[in-house]
């Protein structure tokens, strides 16, 4: 959406219901970039849909008042246990058990990794990580450990983290470990090279540059199994490495030796899921078969209760539907506990529709499960305004504001709550924050100019913002909009010029046409009170 657009956009907002600009602003732009998402990734025959189900408002304020109860909670691991489940969902107990302790397990981090190899004790990491994949293997509380340490220390498609894993295997040239690791972010560094295109739209280069990676990973992953045969990440990373690259015949052999070893790991399944996703060459029947074979090992991992919403979830994801329709159905598709990626799209994909009940719940889910998550907490900001819980939005904000002073998104969603609030001085000053940090931000001017002039009616204020709207962006007629609607409601002289103003420079876009039309019939009615007897706006 270019620049021009935005602004009608914004005017248009303008005459159908300022009251709430802001708002819907954000909630466009929010479906606008979801529904290219989808477009980009639907499949040619899109699977039908799950029984529709919505959320009702009181179901959104009762699960709310319950999420901010357990959100008070400061162990994180008793907050995630003490979370409702989404209203009237079938999630397992010991399921939502199991991914609490999943989710909540402290893990050496790469910074940790790295600091330890560059002082020399690469033998310490070594031992550290033996020392999680035995609690991984033994402890019932600590399932997938050494898996999530590898996905979020290695799992890393940068080259800066190279010479880091390079001087591991230099320096431990037996290690499994610091092989695994190489091979894993060998994977991601493939996958970036490759980027998000299906494989007949990827350039010949990307192509190229993604295989020599994985021939590197598929060399380290290798080593790294035959130096200890039950390393489970590097089992997941050549799975990856199959989807991405090497065919089916190379993923389903990797599917099966890493079954072999360890048939009850969840992050082994959930990879190997992916693999068999229709735009990926299976099919929902594979998936809904992998995922009846893996109820066998709920009694010693219950995390195996999350592949039964994967092809459910598939099946929305890539729907080719309406966002009232996609929306409606996910309750059904996460009728069963699904993984806090699930929960959080599900969640974006709701943000801005009507029903907020449903950004309201799945965002505060993911959250759960990941309150670390800071762009899932500004983008539930909206639905807790819309459920009256500004001063709930206000205070999660502020919280990230003040680790982070300079966290643009957490500025523009707690001006928005501020705003719903009526507070106008504490939402300008993190509008003025705002521009602050990025002066060039195209949005920040009208949106401060919106609760000038429509929600605060502080007509000299606004003036001022519609002058330098005009000044810095000629080419956005929102500035001559905000100087219309002062014009009209306060009101002052001038409106008469501005619409001919409009009429000159935008007046071939049909949205603004329209908008003239109704600024004629304004001027028309106030014409006998001698208001536009000006032949210029101020």
């Amino acid at each position: 959406m270019n620049s021009k657009q935005r602004g009608v956009l914004i005017a248009a907002i303008v005459l159908l219901g300022v009251g709430e600009g802001v708002w819907i602003a954000h909630s466009v732009y929010a479906q606008i970039g979801h529904q290219e998402q989808l477009l980009m990734a639907r499949q040619p025959t899109p699977p039908s849909l799950p029984a529709a189900r919505e959320f009702t408002r009181d179901e959104g304020y009762a699960f709310l008042a319950a999420a901010k109860k357990a959100e008070a909670i400061a162990d994180p691991l008793q907050r995630c246990l003490a979370y409702p489940d989404p209203p009237d969902s079938h999630w397992s107990h010991d399921a939502v058990a199991a991914y609490c302790h999943y989710r909540m397990q402290p893990l050496l981090t790469f910074a940790e990794a790295q600091s330890l190899i560059q002082q020399g004790h690469a033998a310490e990491l070594d031992r550290r990580l033996a020392a999680a994949l035995q609690a991984q293997q033994t402890q019932p509380d600590s399932h997938g450990l050494l898996d999530r340490i590898y996905q979020e220390a290695f799992r890393n498609g940068s080259f800066d983290i190279r010479p880091t894993l390079d001087a591991w295997k230099r320096d431990s040239p037996h290690s499994a470990f610091a092989l695994a690791a190489s091979g894993m972010a060998y994977v991601a560094m493939a996958g970036e090279a490759r980027g998000a295109q299906y494989m007949k739209d990827t350039p010949q280069d990307s192509v190229d540059a993604m295989h020599k990676l994985l021939a590197q990973a598929d060399s380290d992953l290798r080593q790294a199994i035959a130096l200890n045969p039950r390393l489970t990440p590097a089992y997941i990373a050549l799975i990856n490495a199959g989807g991405l690259g090497f065919g089916r015949a190379y993923t389903d052999a990797a599917i099966r030796s890493a079954l072999a070893v360890a048939p009850d790991d969840y992050a082994i399944r959930s990879m190997a899921m992916w693999t068999l996703e229709p735009k990926w060459g299976g099919s929902l029947g594979a998936m809904d078969r992998f995922a009846a074979q893996a109820q066998a090992y709920t009694r010693t991992n219950p995390l195996m209760r999350l592949m039964l919403s994967e092809r459910p979830y598939y099946q929305v994801d890539n729907c080719d539907c309406t966002q009232d329709a996609e929306l409606a159905a996910y309750p059904a598709a996460l009728d069963q506990l699904a993984s806090i990626t699930y929960l959080e799209r599900a969640g974006l994909a709701a943000d801005g529709n009507r029903n907020m009940a449903v950004p309201g719940i799945y965002l505060s889910e993911a959250l759960r499960f990941g309150s670390e998550k800071d762009d899932v907490r500004t983008h539930r900001v909206s639905a807790l305004v819309d459920f009256d819980e500004a001063a709930w939005a206000v205070a999660d904000m502020s919280r990230l504001l003040a680790a982070s002073p300079r966290h643009a998104d957490a500025l523009r969603a707690r001006a928005y709550a501020y705003e719903m609030q009526a507070d106008y001085a504490h939402a300008e000053q993190d509008f003025r924050a705002l521009l602050a940090i990025d002066p060039d931000d195209m949005h920040v001017l009208p949106q401060l100019g919106d609760m000038f002039v429509n929600l605060a009616h502080d007509w000299a204020k606004g003036w001022a913002v519609a002058d330098q709207l005009i000044r810095e962006q000629p080419q956005n007629p929102y500035g001559w909009i905000l100087r219309a609607t002062i014009q009209k409601q306060q009101p002052r002289p001038g409106l008469d010029a501005t619409a001919n103003h409009l009429q000159a420079q935008f007046g071939k876009d049909p949205q603004i046409a329209k908008i003239i039309v109704r600024m004629r019939a304004a001027v028309a009615l106030r014409k006998h009170a001698g208001i536009d007897a000006r032949t210029s706006a101020p």
